[in-house]
């Protein structure tokens, strides 16, 4: 689990360690500097999971209440995919305000698995457009359907993610490129999307643990409990034969290792 950090009159990471070596441990101002230098050169790209295409960003902590201001809340270190294989084939098909709008629903989605939650003013930062087109987006992909989970809209509880709802259109009979075309989703993300689920439906029959089924898919804990949830919602009802057609047309190779959870692990 990544350390909470509190910004501090806009205080950079570097500035905001600088300050905690004087006061928390009496270091002189030359010293602190001394070992924040030599910090940066030990730990540079190092230690983290960040892949070509992603980012560290620090957005403020999913449980800080709204009444807090930005610079008094606590923030998590996130790791973001600003650039994805597959978001030059949606701009390649559907243009620039549906690549932007899909790198957008992306990195809010994958904030928030991470428990943490950004602000409109970080994706003008991100995305590098308008707070004006930003909303604009973030309409018009509330208008398809699907949650966009920023500061001031989530509860404890929020709705599904746009995978889940992506699944359940095929559930209910869309064809994946019909659901490309309607989501402006590449093809390629709506079959993966399709695959993880039959595969988290097979293991949950199987009587996997959420820790084993995470593991195994790759995919979040809270995805595998959307996956979960639609997948109880369909399997007995007027969409059984495509769920059984789903499951029975996937493997899951090898028999499913056991994991125990120790600690908490951000996917």
């Amino acid at each position: 689990m990544k350390d909470l950090y509190v910004l501090q009159n806009g205080m950079t990471k570097e500035q905001m360690f600088r300050v905690r070596l004087m006061d928390g441990f009496n270091f002189a101002p030359i010293t602190a500097d001394a070992v924040l230098e030599l910090s940066k050169d030990f730990f540079r790209n190092n230690g983290s999971d960040a892949c070509d295409g992603q980012m560290l960003y620090l957005a403020i902590a999913e449980e800080e209440g709204p009444g807090k201001s930005i610079l008094e809340s606590k923030h998590r270190e996130v790791i973001l995919t600003l650039d994805a294989p597959d978001d030059m084939v949606v701009y390649g098909k559907f243009g620039l305000s549906a690549y932007r709008q899909h790198v957008l629903l992306r990195i809010t989605q994958e904030a928030r698995e991470q428990h943490a939650l950004l602000t409109i003013k970080d994706l003008v930062k991100l995305l590098k457009n308008s707070y004006s087109t930003i909303k604009r987006d973030i309409k018009a992909i509330r208008g398809k359907g699907f949650y966009v989970p920023i500061r001031g809209v989530v509860r404890d509880i929020g709705p599904s993610s746009h995978k889940s709802k992506i699944v359940e259109l095929y559930v209910r009979g869309d064809t994946p490129s019909e659901i490309e075309i309607s989501t402006r989703h590449s093809l390629k993300s709506v079959e993966r999307y399709i695959k993880d689920f039959s595969r988290v439906s097979i293991l949950t029959e199987r009587g996997e643990s959420i820790d084993n089924v995470r593991l195994i898919v790759g995919i979040s804990e809270r995805l595998v409990k959307e996956y979960q949830e639609l997948y109880r919602k369909y399997k007995d009802g007027e969409h059984k034969q495509r769920i059984d057609e789903l499951v029975s047309n996937i493997t899951v190779h090898g028999p499913p290792a056991t994991f125990k959870k120790t600690r908490e692990v951000k996917v």
